[in-house]
């Protein structure tokens, strides 16, 4: 019995030694890609905030000319008011 359980344990002690290459590897490049995937989002985040305020500049715009465009129909209104009979 107490060989087994050495032989199971030297086994299992010569497998954890042979994985810790593969798990350095592994652990290398999940932190790549999680690197990666760091850049991208930083990336989007600040496509995000450009296209927010583009956004935000557009609608001030928007409403600008709808301001302007009320204003141009009170002044039509009034001149043409002034030319009837």
């Amino acid at each position: 019995m107490l060989k087994k359980i050495t032989a199971i344990s030297l086994a299992l002690t010569l497998t954890a030694c042979a994985n810790t290459d593969a798990l350095d590897a592994n652990i290398t490049s999940l932190t790549s890609k999680v690197d990666a995937l760091s850049s991208q989002v930083a990336d989007l985040e600040a496509q995000q905030q450009s296209v927010s305020s583009d956004v935000k500049a557009a609608k001030a715009a928007a409403e600008q000319a709808a301001a302007d465009a009320k204003a141009a129909n009170e002044r039509i209104d009034n001149v043409v008011a002034s030319y009837k009979k």
